[in-house]
């Protein structure tokens, strides 16, 4: 079960690899790539096989919390940038999120080095969990964690309403989710902690927060996951139906095109492929549009041609300009 976050976020990174030193969207790669190192350490025999090539005490674990906690203020930049329009808030919120993230690494580090934690083992909180620089550890990075989560979700809420494309819409509300929900997760694990303080690993209460603390993470994994690969996949989506209505318009233009050119082939390239051959033509969009600019050509320079063109021909042609004047609609960048 540990292995799904960390596939889930490895195939994301891969994903969103193209973008890695975009300006804008770097931000996502890396909050992607850190937390994907961070929940592939957090799988038991990862974190036992990595420990000793970090020279053991645990260091391990102290990495994997830096990774997270780095990954989450990463995911809070992209957020930010993608969501808040403001110029001067946003640069506030991201300087505030430089200074957090800068101290909480320093004290969870600062944490970790004044503990005692020579036995290698992935639930190092817990088990070490009576030492005070554990307890800094933990609740500090778990704070952290609790806040960008439900900061993100806010920022979210605030500007899904203003937001016109349905698949962004879609995708901030699905993030706003995981994010909520991983902030319950986290929020299960310190509620586990003083549970089985007071009555042991055994217990069913224990059991019940085990069991939602994996449910949970895998799910706010993949919300989130799903929430930032939404609106590429919306995009190619929205190319996909517009070739295919260029394709089929470009079938049912071509014995068009044919009939009003036929007396003045000076005025067109020539093209004797058959209208369902050009079906399968790689450049669709470019010959539907020749070929309705040529009609036009043809009308205008001889009025015979336009007689040739009866009702449903002439819807035939609007249909094709209006396809083609959608494409030049600007889009919500990705």
């Amino acid at each position: 079960m540990e292995a799904v976050p960390a596939a889930a976020l490895w195939v994301l990174t891969v994903l969103r690899l193209p973008t890695a030193l975009d300006a804008h969207r770097g931000s996502v790669f890396r909050a992607t790539i850190l937390a994907a190192i961070a929940c592939t350490l957090y799988v038991p025999a990862i974190y036992y096989t990595v420990d000793p090539l970090l020279g053991g005490h645990n260091r391990v674990g102290l990495v994997t919390l830096l990774s997270l906690l780095l990954g989450f203020w990463q995911f809070r930049t992209a957020i930010l940038l993608a969501a808040v329009t403001d110029t001067e808030v946003r640069r506030r919120q991201l300087v505030l999120g430089r200074f957090a993230a800068a101290a909480v690494c320093t004290t969870v580090t600062a944490g970790f080095l004044a503990s005692r934690v020579d036995g290698t083992d992935p639930n190092l909180p817990l088990t070490y969990a009576d030492q005070p620089g554990m307890a800094v550890f933990l609740w500090t990075g778990s704070a952290f964690i609790m806040w960008v989560c439900l900061d993100i979700a806010r920022v979210c809420r605030s500007n899904v309403p203003h937001m016109h494309a349905p698949a962004f819409r879609s995708a901030f509300s699905l993030i706003a989710g995981g994010c909520v929900l991983f902030a319950l997760v986290l929020l299960d694990r310190l509620i586990y902690g003083a549970v089985i303080a007071a009555e042991g690993a055994d217990s069913q209460t224990a059991a019940a927060l085990t069991g939602f603390y994996w449910i949970g993470e895998t799910a706010a994994v993949l919300l989130v996951s799903l929430g930032l690969l939404l609106p590429r996949m919306a995009g190619r989506l929205r190319q996909g139906i517009f070739a295919l209505r260029a394709r089929l318009l470009l079938m049912q233009i071509k014995p068009i095109w044919n009939d009003v050119t036929s007396c003045q082939r000076e005025l067109v390239l020539q093209d004797h492929r058959p209208a369902l051959l050009v079906f399968f033509s790689r450049h669709a969009e470019a010959h539907l549009h020749r070929h309705l600019v040529e009609i036009l050509d043809c009308e205008l320079a001889s009025p015979l041609a336009r007689e040739r063109l009866n009702e449903h021909h002439l819807s035939v042609v609007e249909r094709a300009e209006l396809l083609l004047e959608s494409r030049s609609t600007p889009h919500l960048p990705r």
